[in-house]
């Protein structure tokens, strides 16, 4: 799961991939989420379905960085063999609840649907820091075109709307699906969390930062 990197309040930090359904985090409002989504489409699309792309309309005070041709624009560059058993990918609507939340989330693939859930990103396009994050972390929003300022105590990484689809369209897509990857070429069950974030961080700068 992408997720945000650094000491951030109130933004992107923590992720999960489960095997089972069961196995959800009981008290995370993107949970929540994802389980509500699954029960209003019945049941995900099977394997042998054409890959669903499906948006949810963005709460209040969040917003869709990218939308569906977006996303088919992406995955017409990926090679095919990495998007086999893909069943889905939802654009969710976010939540009151996920506004507030400490760890906040930009994306989420779901080992047991391999399904993909894109998390909609705050109105005002910033992430407010306790402290700026060490060079390694900083510089990786950077790259997409996001900006730090100091503002009081704290530090704020500002995107505008171009860089917050390059870092979803570049990244956070491309994470996920670097997740789905190992999930259908790999022994997941003996891997630690950190090695499966390494590997899906490895394959969105190969297929997404790296491809023009």
């Amino acid at each position: 799961m992408r997720k945000i990197r650094g000491f951030a309040t109130g933004l992107r930090n923590g992720s999960w991939s489960q095997t089972k359904y069961t196995n959800l985090t009981q008290y995370s409002p993107y949970s929540s989420e994802i389980r509500k989504i699954v029960k209003e489409n019945h049941k995900l699309p099977s394997i042998n379905d054409k890959l669903l792309i499906k948006t949810y309309k963005a709460k209040n005070g969040l917003i869709h960085p990218i939308n569906e041709d977006d996303i088919r624009k992406v995955l017409h560059k990926i090679p095919s063999e990495f998007l086999m058993n893909l069943r889905a990918i939802y654009l969710c609507s976010g939540s009151e609840k996920q506004k507030n939340y400490s760890n906040v989330r930009f994306g989420t693939y779901h080992d047991y649907y391999k399904t993909i859930f894109l998390h909609p990103f705050p109105e005002s396009k910033c992430i407010q820091y306790d402290k700026k994050p060490k060079p390694s972390i900083s510089l990786e929003y950077e790259r997409h075109g996001a900006i730090w300022y100091k503002e009081g105590k704290g530090w704020n990484l500002q995107f505008d709307i171009h860089s917050l689809r390059s870092l979803y369209l570049k990244d956070v897509l491309i994470h996920e699906i670097g997740h789905h990857v190992e999930n259908i070429s790999h022994d997941i069950k003996h891997k630690s969390y950190a090695q499966r974030e390494k590997f899906a961080d490895w394959f969105a700068l190969e297929y997404g930062m790296k491809k023009k």
